[in-house]
């Protein structure tokens, strides 16, 4: 008797498996959710509050040496600074040569070569443990340079708070990159 409750229950469970695996699901349950493009929003301009520079050096893909002509809340003196761009994360060229170290190095270089004029902001935090200067640079034709990089796929997003005034537009940027596979994105 208890031989025959267990083959039954046995057979029970077999029927519920197999209706389970082949009878078709509801499709609202199955499909994957349909997501709208991501837009990313729109890149902002030079900020009034922000300085001029001038570069000096291109150090790597998110790091330079800039000079203020004119002391500031942010740059208080006339001396050659380290600039760190905030928002991201470039492969590195030192120690060891990083895939796509060299062109994000090369990109940034061409955007702002040694002796242009950048406009700089800083966001909550102004220098980062190393004693760089943490900032967002714009060109004097107004391109913001640390999203024209992400979009490029030259660098991946890397905020840290509180400094995260531009983080949405530069997480759409990158999920534009990615999908597309561009730089480092098609590259690595």
């Amino acid at each position: 008797m208890i031989r025959r409750a267990g083959i039954g229950i046995l057979c029970l469970a077999i029927v519920a498996i197999a209706i389970w695996w082949f009878v078709p699901r509801n499709a609202a349950t199955t499909a994957p959710p349909v997501t709208a493009p991501l837009t990313p929003p729109a890149r902002p301009g030079v900020p009034a509050a922000a300085f001029e520079m001038t570069i000096e050096s291109v150090h790597d893909g998110d790091t330079l040496r800039a000079r203020v002509s004119d002391p500031n809340a942010v740059v208080t003196d006339l001396e050659s600074t380290r600039v760190r761009l905030i928002g991201l994360d470039t492969p590195e060229i030192s120690p060891a040569l990083e895939c796509w170290g060299f062109e994000a190095n090369t990109s940034l270089a061409s955007i702002l070569p040694p002796g242009s004029s950048v406009w700089a902001a800083a966001d909550l935090e102004v220098r980062d443990q190393y004693g760089r200067h943490l900032l967002y640079l714009w060109t004097p034709d107004g391109r913001f340079v640390n999203a024209e990089l992400i979009a490029q796929g030259d660098g991946a997003v890397m905020v840290f708070a509180p400094n995260t005034l531009h983080e949405p537009l530069f997480r759409a940027l990158e999920a534009e990159a990615v999908a597309a596979g561009r730089g480092l994105w098609g590259a690595c």
